[in-house]
């Protein structure tokens, strides 16, 4: 947890990833609106965009608004601006998740002469809400709910067939500590919540009041399913407050009610995660996370429930306890390892979904934050390990085993709600993979040596027009007045010699560090170039320091992640949950000890399950193409639609038909289903690289030719870009 505390919290998980002009292009004219797209798709009440001219004035527009595209905001302009820079300002909340988000970026009107340097816009007159009350709120939440789904499962399974060697009075004190702890930890689940409301309403609204909190509930997908969450906590949380409830049969059909009342909210809670952003595939992403709430509620909640009800409830009197410890001990291992099982398949594919690889775990806050919940997490296990292998077998024959056994389970308990805590820290970060596609259009360096250190940001770092940003610090005090800052850049070979450009000085810098920044035309080729720094400070020889920099036509993005693999439809949903089933039987038929062969039957039960579900996920697995990460270079705007439009009616309306749905006259003679030429069934699933992939290549195996030779890459961008707008407009 010391660990995690210092880590540095983002704002936000609707990055930008394109605009139309794009960032710190030059256009001629002035465009009609400024249009931008997002990772995530929006709420439409909490999303906006301001315009600002070179000085940081605001400039007065036509309100923005969501475009055809959910994940588009659009900006009308003036159509009287002067030639000059100018900065467009946008603030977003997510309708996937519900992260707000802000930023800003530059584009130029007229010429590269008249580009400048553009002041950065005045802070939003409405902010967020401190980033700990985020993570704090998600903790308690996850905490509560842990409680309750461990109360629920600890309580039927594991502590309630345990206590037959006590006497009824003893199996009352004992229900009566799980109940508190069960009513407890619905406390903690509903503040958790109210924190969690008031985080998005002040996030989305920018101050906490009554009027945010209503609209949010009344007009977002995040309103809805917190009412439902809440909803399914109060009504397991009124059956759970009944005394009755703890001394009802084991097999009762209340038992069953208040179970699913539980795994619901869970499901609720799973749907406003990290999973429910992913561009494709999200039924199953969501499935998996619900599994991986699940499974750790019940480790985690489940060792609450050894505590408060065989532990505190025991009052002193170990030696009587130690039958009902011998006995509770096997049970909960069984939970426990199907337990961990889950965790693992489902925290693998999770960290594929959100992570992606080991520089993105390395370098990123999220990633940060993974790599200390894991080590918990592994500290847990191995006590775990020692129940099961050492206090376990000795409980009936030793006398100190009970007095170990409380003391391991006192210290799993506490790193059980430590990793929890610390995984309501990595909820509140952004993916470590939205980081990085954030972070790939724009090469960064840090340069240090002596005392100097100065980090250096060229933006987008490609051929054509940059932004040169260096944050410059002093390990001996703050920068002084009349430091220059000079970047000399050399291109391959030498071609036309070395550039040098002069940063200015920001005039809202103070304090130890410095910002300066310049921009320009100088990486005008493609090519490893030779970047110099010189930090030139009164009466002190110049600092220099040098770092190859690799220009390409667009941004690089080597350190981004490949493109996990992706499941459609609900059935796949289905066939994770029902993986989750299959490990459960599993472990219990390997460890269950029945004469008459039902541990055997359970097993092979699980494993046929489990046969089943691998089959139908790899039926149902999205196709992605060596392109499938490859991001649209050409903005949507009306332009690009009508031109692919037309590239469409004339190359391929005749097998897909002019609405797309597999209907053109030549489909009727390719003896191929109908359904599999039907552009809106299947456009969704996938993203822009794998339909430009196809369109160039073909696909194999089908009728679809590749018009690679017929059609420019420019124009199956265009068809791209016409085909998502049908898509958009007909809901599919």
């Amino acid at each position: 947890m010391l660990l995690g505390l210092p880590v540095g919290i983002a704002e936000g998980h609707a990055f930008l990833e394109r605009s139309d002009p794009a960032a710190n292009a030059v256009v001629p004219e002035v465009p009609r609106e400024v249009r931008m797209w997002f990772t995530e798709p929006l709420e439409a009440a909490y999303s906006r965009a301001e315009l600002f001219d070179a000085q940081g004035q605001r400039l007065a527009t036509e309100p923005s608004h969501i475009g055809t595209d959910p994940k588009e905001l659009v900006l009308p302009l003036p159509p009287d601006l002067p030639r000059g820079t100018y900065t467009v300002q946008w603030r977003n909340v997510s309708a996937a998740d519900g992260h707000p988000e802000v930023g800003f970026f530059s584009f130029t009107i007229g010429t590269v002469a008249d580009a400048q340097v553009p002041a950065p816009p005045p802070p939003l007159s409405v902010g967020f809400a401190p980033a700990w009350l985020d993570a704090v709120g998600r903790g308690l939440g996850l905490l509560g709910l842990a409680g309750l789904l461990g109360a629920l499962v600890g309580w039927r399974w594991v502590v309630r067939p345990s206590l037959e060697p006590l006497e009824p009075e003893r199996r009352a004190r004992v229900a009566g500590s799980v109940r508190a702890l069960a009513l407890a930890s619905l406390a903690l689940a509903l503040i958790g919540s109210l924190a969690g409301l008031g985080v998005q309403a002040w996030n989305a609204e920018g101050q906490l009041a009554l009027a945010a909190i209503w609209g949010l509930l009344s007009g977002s997908r995040f309103g809805l399913l917190w009412s439902l969450r809440v909803a399914l906590l109060l009504a397991l949380g009124g059956s759970l407050a009944r005394r009755a409830a703890w001394s009802e049969p084991l097999a009762g059909r209340w038992v069953s009610i208040r179970l699913g009342l539980g795994l619901a909210a869970a499901l609720a809670s799973a749907s406003m995660s990290h999973a429910a952003a992913q561009p494709a595939g999200r039924p199953a992403a969501i499935a998996a996370d619900w599994l991986h709430l699940i499974a750790s509620s019940v480790w985690v909640g489940g060792l609450l429930t050894l505590l408060a009800g065989l532990i505190l409830a025991r009052r002193g009197e170990t030696e009587r306890w130690r039958e009902v410890y011998a006995l509770a001990i096997p049970r909960f291992s069984t939970l426990a390892i199907a337990s961990v099982a889950i965790l693992a398949l489902t925290g693998l594919y999770s960290a594929w979904l959100q992570v992606g690889n080991l520089e993105a775990l390395r370098s990123t806050p999220y990633g940060r934050a993974l790599l200390v919940k894991l080590a918990l997490a592994l500290v847990l296990l191995e006590l775990g390990a020692i129940n099961l292998l050492v206090i376990g077998p000795r409980m009936r024959r030793s006398v100190d085993a009970p007095r170990h056994f409380s003391y391991t389970v006192f210290a799993e308990a506490v790193l059980g709600v430590a990793v929890l805590l610390v995984v309501g820290v990595l909820t509140s970060l952004p993916p470590a993979r939205d980081t990085l596609a954030a972070s790939s259009g724009r090469a960064s360096f840090h340069l240090a040596e002596s005392e100097v250190h100065a980090s250096l940001q060229i933006s987008p770092g490609a051929v054509g027009f940059n932004r040169y940003t260096v944050d410059l610090a002093l390990a001996g005090g703050a920068v002084p007045e009349g430091t220059r800052v000079l970047l000399r850049v050399t291109p391959p070979g030498n071609l036309e010699g070395v550039r040098e450009v002069e940063l200015a000085r920001h005039p809202g810098a103070s304090g130890q560090q410095a910002r300066f920044e310049a921009s320009g035309s100088e990486l005008s080729v493609v090519g490893a170039w030779k970047l110099e720094l010189i930090v030139r400070r009164p009466n002190e020889a110049d600092w220099r320091v040098s770092a190859p920099l690799e220009v390409a036509q667009t941004p690089p993005a080597e350190r981004q992640p490949g493109p996990p693999p992706r499941f459609a439809g609900l059935t796949a949903a289905v066939a994770v949950a029902g993986l989750g089933v299959s490990v459960l039987l599993v472990t219990v038929g390997l460890r269950r000890r029945d004469p008459r062969g039902s541990g055997r039957f359970l097993a092979e039960l699980g494993a046929g399950l489990a046969l089943v579900c691998a089959v139908t996920l790899v039926a149902s697995r999205l196709e992605q193409t060596p392109g499938a990460g490859a991001r649209n270079p050409i903005p949507a705007t009306p332009e690009s639609i009508a031109t692919g439009q037309q590239l469409f009616l004339a190359n391929c309306a005749v097998c897909h038909g002019v609405s797309g749905r597999g209907d053109g006259p030549a489909a009727a003679s390719l003896n191929w289903p109908q359904i599999n030429m039907d552009l809106t069934a299947h456009l969704y699933q996938h993203t822009d690289g794998d339909l430009y992939w196809w369109i160039k290549k073909g696909r194999a195996g089908t009728p679809m030719p590749g018009f690679q030779g017929r059609l420019s890459d420019e124009e199956v961008w265009h068809l791209v870009n016409y085909l998502r707008a049908q898509a958009a407009a007909t809901g599919s």
